[in-house]
């Protein structure tokens, strides 16, 4: 499953890029994510809650910030299993700067589902 989207955000590129690497900002941010801890440079171990129509739990998985070029670009990639089946994810975040104070945030991701849920729509 292919998603990609773009987001005005009313902050310099530096602040954006500092922040959405910052775990305390990440678990504010990703969906159903109940709790996101560094195992080591860049990379976190997470519980997310989430599913699709009734079938829904939690996973278990382990998320990994790569590919960084401060402040414009980086790579997220998570990967996790659970009860409803498994999940992976690649988002390639690249920050733009319009030059008038704000930051143009654009994200491509590549979703994988496996499993009960993945059955599902």
């Amino acid at each position: 499953m292919k998603v990609s989207g773009t987001a005005t955000l009313h902050a310099s590129p530096e602040r954006v890029y500092a922040a959405l690497n910052d775990p305390a900002v990440l678990v504010r941010t990703i969906p159903g994510c109940e709790q996101l801890e560094a195992v080591g440079p860049d990379r976190f171990r997470m519980t997310v809650t989430a599913g699709v129509a009734s079938i829904k739990g939690s996973y278990l998985g382990d998320v990994t910030l790569a590919d960084g070029t401060p402040p414009s670009a980086f790579t997220l990639k998570a990967s996790g299993s659970g009860a409803p089946g498994t999940v992976s994810a690649d988002v390639r975040v690249h920050l733009d700067d319009p030059g008038d104070g704000t930051t143009l945030l654009r994200y491509d991701a590549d979703a994988v589902v496996g499993g009960a849920v993945g059955g599902v729509g």
